[in-house]
């Protein structure tokens, strides 16, 4: 419930911000409740599901080593897809699939016709 409340001040925040400031400044509102937005709802999540203890400082530096791991994890992530991504040949064509097409955009043809 607290971080719905959290979310809606920041996007009033925001919403107010952005009527004040010049263009520049927009975007770096814009970019500032981004993160702000990421790290409430990126904690949330890791914390209720890995039930952290934010009642002593142990359990408060438990809770950060956790979410550094859970975000250094979610980077090596997207660096692998990214990689595989790079990797991949962009540039052959599957000649099969090409001549499936065609065949069916032939049928299609004669059946209108």
């Amino acid at each position: 419930m607290i971080t719905w409340v959290l979310i809606v001040i920041l996007v009033i925040f925001g919403i107010v911000a952005l009527k004040l400031n010049h263009m520049r400044h927009r975007v770096f509102i814009i970019l500032i409740i981004a993160i702000a937005l990421f790290l409430v709802i990126s904690i949330t999540y890791v914390n209720n599901k890995n039930q952290l203890d934010f009642s002593s400082t142990e359990g408060f530096m438990n809770a950060g080593r956790v979410y550094m791991g859970w975000l250094a994890n979610g980077f090596t992530n997207l660096k692998d897809i990214t990689g595989h991504a790079i990797k991949m040949d962009w540039t052959s064509t599957n000649g099969t699939f090409l001549k499936n097409n065609n065949k069916t955009a032939e049928s299609i043809k004669e059946k209108v016709t």
